[in-house]
């Protein structure tokens, strides 16, 4: 869908509260990665595969993730726990995408997304696939924030240029206690709305979806 993965990067992350008067402004991360076993067969482990046959892949030995998120001056902490599905990969922020600089542009902010591919290692990630403009510069993201998000294009004569979407909102869930999945109501491609750089764009937006309600309504 229109500018997913930008908004997954960006949006409905959060972070542990220091304790009241704590001046900190950070934090101290560590994980361990290591193999355990479920303690009885009715640990509420649950897989559409057969164990017996060996046809799960995680059964009642698996590679269990804890991360650790502490502040040393406070105290507060935050333990995460959960079971591995693969080995983690180091990444820098451009495969991440998100955690790079903003740039702005009039009014709104530039903030990258992630790239087509993520590659392997040190496997240069390419340029990123799509990039959200938002109205404010902030570590952390917000729906209200986001004005729209542009994305690589073919132009009418078919050069290579960008076009956008905005009118942030979201797809209902399928099944209660999903969340929705968000997405633009407008995708102006069919109106020959083609820009020749990623500012020319952003500029755009800033002139003509500035005033759309950010989030407005859910659809079915």
């Amino acid at each position: 869908m229109t500018g997913l993965n930008a908004l997954a990067a960006h949006l409905d992350y959060t972070t542990p509260e220091h304790r009241e008067g704590c001046t900190a402004k950070g934090w101290e991360v560590d994980y361990r990665i290591h193999r355990t076993v479920r303690e009885s067969a009715y640990s509420g482990h649950s897989c559409p595969l057969d164990a017996e046959d060996n046809l799960c892949g995680h059964g009642d030995d698996y590679r269990a993730l804890t991360v650790r998120i502490y502040c040393p001056k406070c105290g507060a902490a935050t333990k995460l726990d959960a079971e591995l599905p693969g080995v983690p990969q180091v990444f820098d922020t451009g495969r991440l995408g998100m955690g790079a600089k903003p740039r702005r542009c009039g009014q709104v902010w530039i903030y990258q997304g992630p790239p087509p591919r993520l590659g392997i290692m040190l496997d240069p990630p390419g340029d990123p696939q799509w990039y959200l403009v938002a109205r404010r510069n902030a570590l952390r993201l917000d729906p209200e924030d986001i004005v729209g998000a542009v994305e690589p294009a073919i132009g009418p004569r078919g050069g290579a240029g960008y076009t956008v979407s905005y009118g942030l909102t979201e797809l209902s869930a399928s099944e209660a206690g999903e969340r929705p999945t968000p997405v633009f109501r407008y995708h102006p491609r069919a109106y020959d709305h083609f820009f020749p750089t990623v500012t020319a764009a952003a500029r755009w937006l800033d002139e003509h979806a500035m005033t759309e309600p950010a989030a407005a309504g859910r659809t079915a």
